[in-house]
């Protein structure tokens, strides 16, 4: 072939000079790929679910102290039944290991005595058992504790630890995967494992040992338990005895008087 001039100069210098960008604009999108795929692989896809937001959220690294600041605000927004006259008494057991580490989990969530102010979803100590108690059934949620906490929390965050799957985030409930975690409905008994770090760095189900005892077949350290059929619940807030004060009481309930209504708090 010649050029238009008829010069007679051939024309393949305009083909070899394209193939080497086809090649590139090949790699590029190959590397591309990698990447992506990569990418799915190291937790840096975010999953679908419910992420939980109020005033006075931790964000940082473990572990977490209650947040009491900004505690009757979100006990507002979320609506929660009071507590006192329990029919519906449960309770549920969170582990949170990071990097195959436990961490404790905060006593007194939810229970400011220091403003007589308590929340039916709470705990007392840091054995990771969660009460949840009230005059009626309700969904209690998983997302509703750590709001209660005071702990960011959704499908790929936990305070400070973000991402889901691969080394980051694992959620599992009595040994299975867990979906929306934050939209977890807790029921009697569940037994709730959180894991940041490689999923085999964990148990997906450990001893739920605890749970019996807070149940009262075994001990008295956890002396409060859920209602058999037809008869009321012993309150985790409530004294055992007139004068003797449980762990995470006000000095009102404690005294035996009338406990302050906290209207609009819970």
């Amino acid at each position: 072939m010649t050029d238009e001039n008829g010069s007679g100069a051939p024309t393949v210098r305009l083909r070899k000079s394209t193939r080497p960008l086809a090649r590139a604009s090949l790699s590029a999108l190959a590397g591309l790929l990698i990447l992506v795929a990569a990418g799915c692989g190291s937790g840096s896809t975010l999953p679908p679910g419910l992420i939980i937001s109020g005033p006075g959220l931790q964000s940082g690294q473990p572990p977490w102290s209650p947040e009491y600041g900004h505690l009757a605000e979100r006990l507002r927004l979320l609506g929660l039944p009071t507590g006192g006259k329990e029919t519906f008494h449960i309770h549920a057991l969170l582990h949170i290991y990071v990097e195959g580490l436990l961490v404790p989990i905060a006593g007194n969530v939810g229970v400011d005595s220091s403003k007589n102010l308590e929340s039916s979803l709470h705990t007392h100590d840091r054995t990771g058992i969660i009460h949840m108690e009230a005059s009626h059934p309700y969904a209690f949620t998983l997302g509703d504790f750590f709001s209660v906490w005071g702990v960011k929390f959704g499908p790929a965050q936990l305070g400070g630890l973000s991402g889901y799957g691969g080394d980051h985030l694992h959620f599992y409930v009595n040994g299975k995967p867990l979906t929306n975690p934050a939209a977890h409905v807790l029921h009697n008994n569940d037994s709730i494992v959180i894991g940041y770090g490689a999923d085999s760095s964990f148990p997906h189900a450990p001893s739920t040992f605890l749970l019996t005892e807070v149940e009262g077949k075994g001990g008295t350290a956890l002396s409060c338990s859920s209602a058999p059929a037809g008869s009321k619940a012993r309150a985790c807030l409530a004294p055992e005895a007139k004068g003797t004060r449980h762990r995470g009481s006000t000095s009102r309930r404690a005294a035996g008087r009338r406990p302050p209504r906290h209207t609009g708090s819970l």
